[in-house]
């Protein structure tokens, strides 16, 4: 009796409070970490149970957070018990059956990506005759490291298709042709965000289970931390001098960028995590998922050492593929603990976290006569006529308002980045339209403007004393990589 109540109470989470105890609870600068990421970030709920559970902390209620009475002993209670932050394991990465980690025993994909696990599932499934099609991300042949989702039949087709492209595709899409084409059963190739889209999918109770009455998905999820604007992040790399179709391979390891000329050798290039954190989806910003959750297996390069996969199976099925895959020598798989899960734990709760930290930033523009060091914005009288250049598409990269200010005559305009990824060297043209002429043209460059930043500027209005203050103002924005990326004309009219 007694053992079968141990079976039951163990979870694979069991020696990971070794985790928790030291790496959440008992930091020496628990303390600071809670001022940091909760009360700094503006997310305190001001419930006061820090103070409430630690003799040395006492609630300021003039500055309405805690304070410190005593010597911090870093015991980490204030940071544990505090309601928004995330500590639980199973918040920070969710439930799964079993763990192993994993690297394909396949020839051909061996020398791939991490362990090749994803790929030689792929290939299990197919000679297994377990589903009928597959949807990928590969590379566009056209666009060298575009992403294009894709719809595979067979194992040549999963071998080929196998690499990371760290941006975001559009998988969903594929998979609903796919279940348009009768396809019967389907494995699901995607990061967290894609997984849960189809999660949703099935659980809708608006239309969308007809569609998956006709068919399974095997939903094949992959660890993200971060996913790049392919907009932002390839026009970067070459201007650094990088040929991208020569470029075989791309990943990401130990919080750096590598790319690859040979996908068996050493990295040619490497960037920090930080360096491109520019060029990063805005979308990321929100996400809290580093695991994919919801899928019914998990796959990821943290935690398992060089050439493997940390592999979480989340479901019955998923973990009965993982095992038949290793008994059938398409994997080679080891037991649950040697995961360093830990690390993964700590990646999770950095994801789970930064929603925390976004802080939308407004920025004025000051003139000073005395600055010294070079002003990430200037504003002057425009000297040159900028040349024309075609806009990107539709895609909307600034959002305008105004507001004036009519005792001094003064337009204020403010532009917001809509894009999601940092816009660089923006030059910002502001000019009065009368009748088929000009006047009046001011420049203003930017160097950075980073998503969802504001800057403010201020266009004085050339208007007589004693007129009514009517025009109509120009903006334009253009950049150095996209061209004209931004006009539209301003009617300012009197107040009635």
């Amino acid at each position: 009796m007694t053992e079968e109540k141990t079976d039951q109470t163990e979870t694979p989470y069991e020696y990971s409070f070794e985790y928790i105890q030291k790496k959440l609870e008992g930091k020496k600068d628990s303390f600071g970490m809670l001022m940091k990421e909760i009360v700094r970030t503006g997310i305190c709920t001001q419930c006061g149970t820090c103070a409430a559970v630690c003799p040395v902390l006492e609630w300021d209620d003039l500055a309405g957070q805690p304070k410190l009475i005593g010597k911090c002993t870093g015991c980490g209670i204030c940071y544990n018990q505090c309601p928004r932050t995330i500590t639980d394991p199973y918040q920070l990465m969710g439930d799964f059956k079993t763990g192993y980690v994993a690297n394909t025993n396949i020839p051909e994909v061996i020398g791939g990506q991490d362990g090749g696990t994803v790929t030689s599932i792929l290939c299990y499934l197919f000679d297994e005759h377990l589903i009928d099609a597959a949807v990928v991300t590969m590379k566009d042949p056209n666009n060298p490291w575009r992403p294009v989702a894709q719809i595979i039949t067979s194992k040549d087709d999963a071998i080929k298709s196998s690499g990371s492209i760290y941006s975001h595709s559009q998988t969903v899409e594929a998979l609903m042709d796919a279940v348009r084409q009768d396809f019967r059963s389907i494995a699901f190739v995607g990061t967290p965000c894609n997984i849960d889209a189809v999660s949703k999918m099935f659980d809708s109770p608006t239309g969308m289970l007809k569609y998956f009455m006709r068919c399974h998905v095997l939903k094949i999820g992959l660890f993200c931390m971060d996913s790049f604007a392919p907009e932002a992040i390839y026009p970067f790399f070459e201007k650094e001098g990088i040929d991208l179709s020569k470029v075989q391979k791309m990943d990401i390891n130990k919080g750096k960028f590598h790319l690859y000329y040979d996908p068996q050798g050493e990295p040619f290039k490497s960037y920090t995590i930080r360096q491109l954190d520019k060029f990063k989806s805005s979308s990321c910003n929100f996400c809290t998922d580093l695991t994919a959750e919801n899928a019914d297996i998990s796959v990821g390069s943290v935690g398992s050492g060089a050439n493997k996969n940390t592999v979480f199976a989340r479901t019955g099925i998923g973990a009965e593929i993982i095992e038949d895959a290793a008994e059938k020598d398409y994997l080679k798989i080891e037991p649950f603990n040697t995961i360093n899960l830990n690390a993964v734990l700590f990646l999770a709760k950095l994801k789970k976290v930064s929603q925390y930290t976004i802080q939308k930033r407004k920025v004025f523009i000051v003139r000073d006569s005395e600055e010294t060091e070079e002003p990430r914005i200037e504003t002057k009288p425009e000297v040159e006529q900028p040349g024309v250049t075609p806009t990107l598409g539709a895609r909307k990269f600034l959002s305008v308002s105004k507001d004036l200010n009519e005792k001094d005559k003064l337009l204020n305009i403010s532009l917001t980045n809509t894009i999601g990824y940092v816009l660089e060297d923006l030059k910002i043209r502001i000019v009065t339209i009368e009748e088929l002429f000009e006047k009046s043209p001011w420049i203003t460059t930017i160097r950075e403007l980073f998503p969802f930043e504001t800057i403010e500027i201020g266009y004085p209005l050339d208007i007589p004393v004693g007129e009514p203050i009517k025009a109509n103002i120009l903006v334009e924005a253009s950049t150095e990589s996209f061209g004209k990326i931004f006009s539209r004309t301003l009617k300012i009219a009197p107040k009635e």
